[in-house]
């Protein structure tokens, strides 16, 4: 009996800060939007024929996820990966759109009166990674067929998350949209299951 890690299967994710939770995607999106806001201000003087721009601010990028789930694809994927604890009513998916969902509402502390908006982390493959928050919304549509427990089979989810952390232009040069990558979050996420096989 070999003793390994999936790796390749954890390179699509979203992490769940406030509960240190992870929840594996064994999918890809056939798109990812991820945009950079840049805004600068523009004045045009007299005796001039084009404006004159200043700089006002650039931010925050988002990353919008579109997510097509499929039920079945999801049926292993608390056994061998995900730290996420299904029940008898709730599969995978489920919970997943129950967590999304949750992650775009507040955490209050009433000690402080204080509203924490949850950080989140979304990873796809080696190009897309990305640490903020579910910021307009989230959409779920279901979609038939209807399943023997009578759920749908098919399910979609989408939100948008928007970068929480500042970086410069430097930095956007060398690593791009992979910015905000955390090795120790990724150390965690590797060593949480093992598979034997």
């Amino acid at each position: 009996m070999q003793d390994y890690h999936e790796l390749q299967l954890i390179e699509n994710y979203i992490y769940l800060y406030h509960t240190q939770e992870f929840l594996v995607l064994p999918v890809f999106n056939q798109t990812i939007n991820d945009t950079t806001q840049v805004k600068f201000e523009s004045s045009t003087p007299m005796s001039r024929s084009a404006p004159i721009y200043s700089y006002s601010s650039s931010g925050p990028r988002s990353l919008q996820v579109d997510l097509k789930l499929h039920r079945d694809m999801f049926i292993q994927m608390n056994q061998t990966l995900s730290n996420i604890v299904t029940t008898v009513e709730d599969d995978y998916v489920d919970i997943l759109i129950k967590r999304i969902q949750a992650a775009a509402l507040p955490v209050y502390k009433s000690a402080q009166k204080l509203v924490d908006p949850p950080l989140v982390a979304v990873r796809f493959g080696n190009d897309i990674f990305i640490k903020g928050i579910v910021q307009g919304g989230v959409s779920v549509t279901y979609e038939l067929p209807i399943m023997d427990d009578n759920k749908y089979a098919n399910v979609g989810i989408s939100f948008t998350v928007e970068e929480v952390d500042p970086y410069d232009a430097m930095q956007v040069r060398e690593i791009g949209s992979f910015r905000g990558f955390d090795s120790s979050l990724e150390r965690n996420v590797w060593n949480t299951k093992k598979v034997y096989r």
